[in-house]
């Protein structure tokens, strides 16, 4: 149907391809009710099949401001609803050039205001190896403004010829617009001269059969601004108008080739292609530490805790209500038709305190509940999966003092069954990003799993498909989540019938994925201290796995890490009266291994301040010492043999413990080598600095500056995984000096930047929320032009997209 339409539209052009250029003069009314905005599509789903059948579009806009945006509120001119309309229309449209201008994304022109012809021409050599297949035409008013009229369509020739003359662009349509109308008598009288010069060269180059159109832009006065030069956003939208029909009538007339290979870069100010990426070999082999294969060990603690209940129903569970230190003790309990929870607050050193009932304004059964952490705010939530596998949510508001529990707010349900019962149903944070995700295990044993990957208290979800194989262990009820080693990622866990218990450790890998079936997991198996087979824990020698929990008691954690799970096991005795006596027994977990890998501790920045800004391999230790390896500047190496770096040195030692999250390698002093800042997340991430005196004593020593910019703060936190910062410093500002950005959970940033005087300016936000997750976030210099991007890595992929930096906007 929408083929037929624009077929329908594009017909009387063709009828007339023996005028001057083929194309309509009439109104722009003719055409409004095919352009509106309101038929534009707001994301272009579903647009991949008629792409397809289209070539793709690489458009060069060329001429001077106009082509530019001057004269349009927002900068993108005519430029942006084109490319709106095309894109509704299925074309896969890119706009190439080197200059930029305007808020919209694909922002490339090449224009440069005040441009005759003849000056047009030579800027227009500056975007040949874009190797674009359509070019957009305003070029003119110039000529008409300064009186050159004579010879306006020999140099417009020349231009023509100049285009189809460049390397693969001899197939390129051209569209040439007529000059649009002037208030200034003079200059009306020269464009009307000019315009009908262009005439008669695009029909005799017709006539010899080039790809070239001619379109009148006929833009009343009243959407012209105040210089009577520029259209205004109405007539800008004119002018896309008809550029977009002259784009529609070369297609159907065919004229429109695909587009050449562009050429590869000669500079470093070129825009980026997918695929293009220089190989240059393996960058290291295997430097730094990590911590090895997880091995339990513990310290038997006794009885810590008891309680008498009327009932033994399984009604007992651990959940971190005040925060991720520790576990407090929660017992379900219905009565009255009203389901309540009575509540221990874990005070430390393995001491209970009683306060208020707990109430999560949700009801469930003992078989449904689960309570972890949706949102990443550290603080578990409240789950009921029902018994066909739906999940719904509570969430946790935060707000529990010494003497009662924080209360609850219902949000519903969070996340739809996918086939599999309540049973089958487990959750826990197999990503490590601090939000619980969904799983079920399969028939077989398998795991499946589907990311939590939203920002705020609803999740959205991403399908990771099988993250776990089946080990044999035969009954499904065994299998728990929980993070035994305090990385933040959690394991998977067996528990037989007595509590001895199997564990396979959570780590990150590097394998590349896809959507639906990405983040692979290195899962690694551990084992008691000194063994290589069998269990982490011995297990109690009781029937009854039910009673077997993993909880933080003690809250004991390793540098920089979330504290270990201990060993818990609720012992029931039913007493004389009937009721039952809980003993809950801990063993407290002292085993270690398997929170870090060596990759942890990269980090790369020019050490040395070498002149031509080649970085330096740094490796930081989890608590902060860092060891340097000099570039030696090679462009690529190969063999067994051959290497990027020179012999290891020392680097810094601070003297105590800093964990390596906060640590950031910064020219802060703008001297060409790199220093060290630290970002205290215990007090807003204010900042102190250890400036590198390498360049002038040639040897690493450090001047330290305790708070050099107070002024500089962020209220966000770290999130659990690694890459998860609140700050980040890169150039955004492009003067070589290092900006402090702040970054929201949902990818939003604001901050400071640092001025060249060494003053810094408040910036409220430097690039909204694009709804992607912060970990994922980086900074560099793609395209070589003004400050350093933004760029997003997809974590399932490892492809990255760019966010161009375009400057400050007025």
């Amino acid at each position: 149907m929408h083929f037929k339409a624009v077929f329908s539209l594009v017909v009387p052009a063709l009828t007339f391809l023996g005028g001057v250029a083929g194309l309509p003069s009439g109104q722009y009314s003719d055409y409004e009710t095919e352009f509106r905005e309101n038929n534009f599509a707001s994301n272009h789903a579903g647009l991949t099949a008629r792409q397809n059948a289209k070539p793709a579009l690489r458009i060069l806009p060329l001429g001077a401001s106009i082509v530019s945006g001057v004269g349009s509120s927002t900068g993108n001119g005519f430029r942006k609803p084109l490319r709106d309309q095309l894109r509704y229309k299925g074309w896969d449209v890119n706009y190439v050039g080197s200059k930029q201008n305007g808020d919209m994304t694909d922002r490339d022109f090449e224009a440069t205001s005040g441009d005759r012809i003849d000056q047009v021409q030579t800027k227009a050599r500056n975007s040949y190896g874009y190797k674009p297949n359509v070019v957009l035409m305003n070029a003119g008013t110039n000529d008409a403004n300064q009186n050159k009229v004579e010879g306006a369509g020999d140099r417009l020739e020349s231009l023509l010829n100049d285009i189809w003359s460049a390397n693969d662009m001899s197939k390129t349509f051209v569209v040439v617009s007529s000059v649009i109308r002037r208030r200034d008598a003079q200059a009306e009288t020269n464009r009307r001269n000019i315009n009908e010069q262009y005439k008669k060269l695009v029909k005799r180059l017709q006539s010899q059969g080039k790809p070239i159109s001619y379109i009148d832009i006929d833009i009343p006065l009243n959407e012209l601004v105040s210089d009577g030069i520029h259209p205004n956003d109405a007539g800008h939208k004119k002018m896309a108008i008809k550029f977009w029909y002259a784009i529609e009538w070369g297609y159907q007339a065919g004229l429109i080739a695909n587009a050449a290979p562009m050429s590869k870069a000669t500079g470093n100010t070129c825009d980026k292609q997918p695929g293009q990426a220089q190989y240059g070999g393996v960058t290291q082999r295997g430097s730094g530490s990590d911590d090895g294969i997880y091995y339990h060990n513990s310290q038997e603690m006794g009885t810590i805790w008891s309680y008498t209940s009327e009932f033994d129903r399984n009604q007992w569970f651990f959940t971190r209500l005040y925060g991720s230190k520790y576990d407090d003790i929660v017992g379900w309990w219905y009565a009255d038709e009203k389901l309540t929870f009575a509540t221990w607050k874990n005070d430390g050193n393995g001491k209970f305190s009683k306060v208020s009932d707990l109430q999560t304004n949700l009801f469930c059964n003992i078989k449904g509940i689960f309570w972890v952490d949706v949102n990443g705010d550290g603080y578990d939530d409240f789950l009921c999966v029902s018994p066909n596998g739906d999940t719904l949510a509570s969430i946790n508001n935060k707000d529990g003092t010494a003497t009662k529990p924080p209360t609850f707010k219902k949000i519903g349900m969070i996340k739809g069954n996918v086939g599999y019962a309540q049973d089958r149903v487990r959750w826990g944070d197999i990503d490590g990003d601090g939000r619980a995700d969904y799983m079920i295990v399969d028939d077989s044993g398998n795991i499946r799993a589907w990311r939590n990957s939203g920002t705020s208290d609803t999740p959205f979800w991403q399908a990771l498909g099988m993250r776990f194989t089946a080990k044999g262990m035969g009954d499904q009820r065994g299998v728990r989540f929980e993070d035994i080693n305090g990385d933040g990622r959690d394991d998977w866990l067996w528990v037989d019938d007595k509590g001895a218990t199997t564990t396979w450790t959570n780590s990150r890998s590097c394998k590349k994925g896809k959507d639906g079936d990405g983040l692979n997991v290195a899962w690694r198996q551990g084992f008691w201290k000194g063994a290589s087979s069998g269990p982490t824990h011995a297990g109690v020698g009781a029937n009854g796995r039910n009673r077997i929990h993993f909880a933080r008691i003690y809250g004991e954690a390793a540098f920089g890490m979330l504290p270990k799970a201990d060993y818990v096991y609720l012992q029931s005795t039913k007493q004389s009266d009937g009721r039952f006596k809980f003993d809950m027994k801990v063993w407290k977990n002292t085993g270690g291994g398997s929170t870090k890998l060596k990759a942890d501790g990269n980090k790369y920045c020019n050490m040395h301040g070498h002149s031509d800004g080649r970085q330096d391999y740094v490796w930081t230790l989890s608590t902060g010492k860092m060891t340097v390896w000099p570039n030696l500047g090679k462009k690529s190496v190969s063999g067994d043999n051959d290497y990027f770096w020179g012999s290891p040195k020392d680097l810094w030692n601070p003297g105590k413990d800093y964990d390596r999250r906060d640590l950031h390698l910064v020219d802060w002093n703008n001297d060409g080598a790199c220093d060290i800042a630290w970002v205290d997340p215990n007090n807003n991430n204010k900042v102190s600095v250890w400036l590198n005196n390498y360049k002038k004593t040639g040897a690493f020593d450090w001047t330290y500056l305790a708070d050099p910019a107070p002024q500089l703060n962020c209220p966000e936190k770290r999130g659990v995984g690694i890459h998860d910062l609140p700050v980040r410093f890169a150039d955004i500002s492009n003067n070589k000096m290092s900006d402090y950005i702040c970054i929201q959970p949902d990818g939003r940033f604001h901050g400071w930047t640092h001025n060249s005087d060494g003053s810094w300016e408040r910036i409220a936000q430097f690039k909204k929320a694009e709804g992607i997750d912060r970990a994922n976030i980086r900074f560099g210099q793609v395209d070589g032009k003004g400050g350093e991007d933004m760029i997003w890595v997809d974590k399932f992929t490892g492809d990255a997209t760019v966010y161009i930096n375009r400057g400050k906007m007025d």
